[in-house]
């Protein structure tokens, strides 16, 4: 009997706990195109138009990161707490297409296979950073405990994730410093 009771206790709590799901997420992936018979001709051109990183410098490829999140509040007697957590990731990356690649050469063409292959790996480190922020922001606003008044309670809410963004831009940041923006990685032509 006590173990059906407190399995009904149990049941009914989590019932009542707020649940996270997982973050909506939106992938998109554009190109750029380069064109060349050589390494060093393709080399200069992602160096010359690749998409520009918030350093100001051209990269052979970029993946950027939007989080938004919306909550209501509701005021019971005199606490307010949070409902309808919702999180929505916005996942833009950008990388290079070489239009000759069908001409080229057989051991260029292995050499781009082995870069892009690279680079896209690279890429995908950025993209997770930003998933990892989006399901950690959803547990933080989930999290926060209820407070007297819906504006700071709603204060909390941001603030919470506003560190979590914070966290993560400068995780991105380290990992292209680590990586060399994914040289190291082998994300390079030369």
């Amino acid at each position: 009997m006590r173990k059906i009771m407190f399995v009904w206790a149990l049941a009914l709590s989590l019932l009542a706990a707020p649940v996270a799901a997982e973050p909506l997420a939106r992938v998109h992936t554009s190109y750029y195109y380069i064109d060349g018979p050589s390494a060093a001709v393709l080399a200069a051109q992602l160096d010359q138009i690749g998409p520009v990183g918030s350093d100001g410098k051209h990269y052979a490829g970029r993946t950027r990161w939007d989080i938004q999140w919306k909550f209501k509040h509701q005021q019971q007697g005199i606490t307010c707490s949070l409902k309808d957590v919702v999180v929505a990731v916005g996942i833009s990356r950008t990388l290079p297409k070489w239009r000759g690649e069908d001409k080229g050469a057989p051991s260029l063409k292995a050499h781009w296979s082995r870069f892009i292959d690279a680079l896209q790996r690279h890429e995908e480190g950025h993209k997770e950073h930003g998933l990892m922020a989006g399901r950690q922001i959803e547990a933080a606003v989930l999290a926060v405990k209820p407070a007297s008044n819906c504006e700071d309670l709603e204060a909390a809410a941001n603030a919470a994730a506003q560190a979590i963004v914070a966290k993560f831009q400068a995780l991105d940041e380290e990992y292209d410093r680590k990586t060399d923006h994914g040289r190291r990685q082998g994300a390079m032509l030369l």
